[in-house]
C-alpha cells in the first residue's frame, strides 16, 4: 500500500511539474572540509561544476532540466553529503526597474534633503570607495569619469594580474555576467543604463558646469558589474560580486536589485553580506518596489536583517510614499527620495527614474558624506546616525523617517550623541547590545518600561515580554538620547523553507531524503518512502 501511494505521488509531480525552477544549483561546502576532494567527488558523480567562488566555500553546478529524477536523486545526496553545508537554487535576481512616471523638473531630491546645507560641511572625499553593483557603469561619461575608482595596482593592457587578486587588468572594477574587465552598462528595452543612473544619484562630478551633481561630489564609485542588460543577473554571480568589493577596498556597496525568494534561498548572499560586516563595509539595498510589506513578504538581499544593512524604501517630492515602493514597520530602515529623479544614463545622458533603485544610491551617497567625515564609522553607526537624523515621516520604517544629509552631516561635525542602534525590533528569547557614539563617554543605558525588556548599564538590552519599549542612553555630561520605539515580539521563522523555486521539486526531495528540515513533521514522518522504481543513491 506504501509503494501505491508513493507512486501516485511521483507520477502527479512528475506530470505536473513543470521548468520554472532554474538548472543551476548552488552547493556550500563545509568550513574545515578539503574543498577540492569534495569538489573532486561531485564531479565523479556525473555532476557538472559550471563555476566556483572559494571565498564563500561555494560551487555552481548544472543539472539537466529534463532528468527531474535523477536531478532529486543528485541534490538529496549533496544535501546528505558529510561535507556539504547546504544546496540552494541559483535564483536569478533582478534589477527593481523604474515605474513609468512623468518626469519632474531638476533635482528636487538634493533640495529635499537639504544637500546644499551638507556641503557645506564636507563634499565628499575620493578616499571613500562606493561599489555599484548593478548593470555597470558607463566609466567614460561626462559628469562620471572624474569619479570613477582606479585600481592603482594594475598596469593597464598588461594582460597580467599585477596586484595578485585574481583578475586580470581590473582598471575599473569587474563584469560577472560576461567573466570580463569591462564592467560597462549595455542599454536595452529593459536597461535604460540602471548602474549608470545609480552610480550618478552617488557620485555625479559636482561644480563641473556639466549635467548634474551627485550627493557626494567627490568619491570613488567602483563599477561591478553581474546584472545583464536585460537588467538580470544571479544568485552565484551577486555573492562573487560581493566579495570581489570587499576584496579590493569598498568602503559601502549600493544594491538596487534583489527577488522576493526565501531566505533559505538568499544564504550565500547573506554570508557574503556578513563577510562584508566583518570587514567593516556598509551594505545599502532597496526594499523593492512591488508596493508590498517586506515584514511579511521578505525581499533578499534587503531583508538580510545584518547590522550593516540599510534596508532603502523610497518617498516623492510630497514625503509620502508611492505606491510601488516597498515598506515594513520592523524589516525596512529608513525612506530616501526615489520618484522621478533625474541621473546620469550611457551615451552622456541623462533622464529621470523612480524606484527604491534610485533610493538607494542616495542614501549610499550620504553615507560616504559621513565617511568622508569620520572615516572610523562603523556601519551600524552610520545607520543609527541616517535613522536618528532623518526628517519624521509617515512612511511606515522602522525610524519612520526620511534621510536628511544636512541634519546627518552635523551630527558627525559636532559628534553629537547617538545611540546605536537608533532603532529595530527584538524577538521574545533575544537580547541586543546598544551602544553610543558621540557625546563624552562614558555612558549609561536605561530602559522606559523594565517590565517588557530589562538592560543592563553597559547596554544590553534583553526582552522579558511582548510590547514596546524605548532604550535611552545618557552620557557623562547628562545629555541624552532615546531610540524609536523597540518592538519586543515573536520573529517570524523563514528557517524551514524549501531552497527551490519549484514546490514539486521539494516534495521529490522530501519522498527521496524526508530528513530535509522543509519536509512534514520537522523530517518528513508522514512523508510517503520512495518507490521501487526509483534507482538507489550513488554514494560518494
Amino acid at each position: 500500500m506504501q509503494h501505491r501511494w508513493s507512486s501516485f505521488i511521483l507520477l502527479f509531480v512528475m506530470c505536473f511539474v513543470s521548468n520554472v525552477y532554474g538548472t543551476e544549483y548552488i552547493v556550500k561546502i563545509k568550513k574545515g572540509a578539503n574543498f577540492n576532494k569534495v569538489l573532486s567527488s561531485i564531479h565523479r558523480n556525473n555532476l557538472q561544476i559550471a563555476s566556483i567562488h572559494k571565498q564563500g566555500r561555494l560551487a555552481k553546478i548544472s543539472i539537466d532540466p529534463q532528468l527531474k529524477k535523477q536531478s532529486a536523486h543528485q541534490l538529496a545526496l549533496l544535501n546528505r553529503h558529510q561535507d556539504v553545508e547546504y544546496v540552494v537554487e541559483n535564483a536569478k535576481l533582478h534589477a527593481f526597474d523604474a515605474p513609468n512616471d512623468a518626469r519632474y523638473s531638476e533635482q528636487w531630491a538634493l533640495a529635499k534633503i537639504n544637500a546644499l546645507s551638507a556641503w557645506g560641511l564636507t563634499q565628499g572625499s575620493n578616499n571613500v570607495v562606493v561599489a555599484v553593483i548593478d548593470t555597470g557603469v558607463a566609466v567614460n561619461h561626462e559628469d562620471l569619469a572624474r569619479n570613477i575608482w582606479v585600481n592603482s595596482k594594475e598596469i593597464v593592457g598588461n594582460n597580467i594580474d599585477d596586484d595578485g587578486n585574481g583578475f586580470v587588468d581590473d582598471i575599473n572594477g569587474w563584469d560577472f555576467h560576461k567573466n570580463d574587465n569591462s564592467p560597462v552598462d549595455e542599454t536595452s528595452a529593459a536597461n535604460p543604463g540602471h548602474g549608470t543612473h545609480c552610480a550618478g544619484i552617488i557620485g555625479a562630478v559636482g561644480n563641473n558646469q556639466v549635467g548634474i551633481s551627485g550627493i557626494s561630489q567627490h568619491v570613488s564609485i567602483m563599477p561591478i558589474r553581474f546584472l545583464g542588460a536585460d537588467g538580470s543577473g544571479d544568485l552565484f554571480s551577486s555573492t562573487k560580486a560581493i566579495d570581489y568589493a570587499i576584496a579590493n577596498g569598498a568602503h559601502i556597496i549600493s544594491a538596487s536589485w534583489g527577488a522576493s525568494i526565501p531566505k533559505s534561498m538568499a544564504q550565500p548572499i547573506i554570508e557574503a553580506i556578513e563577510r562584508a560586516n566583518q570587514k567593516g563595509v556598509l551594505f545599502v539595498a532597496a526594499a523593492g518596489n512591488e508596493g508590498a510589506n517586506n515584514d511579511t513578504k521578505p525581499s533578499y538581499p534587503a531583508n538580510a536583517g545584518l547590522k550593516n544593512v540599510v534596508n532603502v524604501a523610497a518617498s516623492n517630492s510630497k514625503d509620502a510614499k508611492p505606491t510601488w515602493s516597498n515598506k515594513g514597520k520592523l524589516t525596512v530602515d529608513l525612506a530616501s527620495p526615489g520618484e522621478n529623479i533625474l541621473s546620469t544614463v550611457p551615451n552622456n545622458a541623462y533622464t529621470a527614474l523612480s524606484g527604491t533603485s534610485m533610493a538607494t544610491p542616495l542614501v549610499a551617497g550620504l553615507a560616504a558624506l559621513l565617511k568622508s567625515q569620520d572615516a572610523s564609522l562603523t556601519p551600524a553607526q552610520i545607520k543609527a546616525i541616517l535613522q536618528s537624523s532623518g526628517t519624521k515621516i509617515d512612511l511606515e520604517t522602522a525610524c519612520n523617517c526620511r534621510i536628511d544629509a544636512a541634519s546627518a552631516t552635523a551630527v558627525v561635525s559636532e559628534k553629537s550623541l547617538t545611540l546605536v542602534p537608533a532603532a529595530g525590533h527584538i524577538d521574545i528569547s533575544e537580547s541586543i547590545d546598544f551602544s553610543a557614539w558621540g557625546g563624552e563617554a562614558p555612558y549609561t543605558f536605561s530602559s522606559s518600561n523594565t517590565e517588557i525588556a530589562s538592560i543592563t548599564a553597559e547596554g544590553k538590552l534583553s526582552a522579558i515580554k511582548k510590547g514596546q519599549v524605548k532604550v535611552i542612553v545618557k552620557d557623562a555630561k547628562g545629555n541624552e538620547k532615546s531610540s524609536y520605539d523597540i518592538l519586543v515580539d515573536e520573529k517570524p521563522n523563514e528557517g524551514n523553507s524549501c531552497p527551490f523555486s519549484d514546490p514539486m521539486m521539494c516534495l521529490l526531495m522530501c519522498i527521496i531524503a524526508p530528513e530535509s528540515p522543509w519536509c512534514d513533521n520537522n523530517g518528513g514522518g508522514g512523508t510517503p518512502g520512495l518507490p521501487p522504481e526509483f534507482p538507489g543513491l550513488p554514494e560518494y
